[in-house]
């Protein structure tokens, strides 16, 4: 049995289908890599949070440690597809993107991005209650 770890999952552009994001095996062992566990999703609505301030938050983290990337990866080509059909564009791939962020967490967080504008982002249950706390 493999070891697992609470991810929390939450998106900012509702575009992004959700179910399809937490349900990639590809995606799931990115994240592996990343926390070192498998993850086991957990709801972001088990929390209490101001979505908007966490994205910006977050986008703010991602501006601050691109240059600090340690591994980026294309999301799987159906969720890449499905989302730009949904916005009815096309434009660069969407990507993971692993990095240790400004603010201090035990582990490091992922983003999904899609050039330089993040679209969700992942990260384990302690560090996510974590980085709630530093944005309020």
């Amino acid at each position: 049995m493999e070891d697992t770890i609470n991810t929390v999952y939450v998106r900012f552009d509702k575009n992004l289908d959700y179910k399809s994001v937490v349900n990639s095996f590809p995606i799931k062992k990115f994240l592996e890599s990343t926390f070192g566990d498998f993850p086991y999703m957990i709801s972001p609505k088990e929390f209490t949070f101001d979505r908007d301030k966490l994205g910006e938050f977050i986008q703010e983290q991602y501006r601050l440690s691109w240059q600090y990337i340690m591994e980026s990866k294309k999301v799987p080509a159906q969720i890449d597809k499905d989302y730009y059909d949904a916005i009815n564009q096309s434009g660069e791939f969407l990507t993971l993107n692993a990095f240790e962020p400004e603010v201090l967490l035990d582990d490091q967080i992922v983003t999904i991005n899609s050039g330089d504008k993040v679209l969700g982002f992942f990260a384990t249950e302690d560090d996510f209650r974590h980085i709630i706390d530093e944005y309020e």
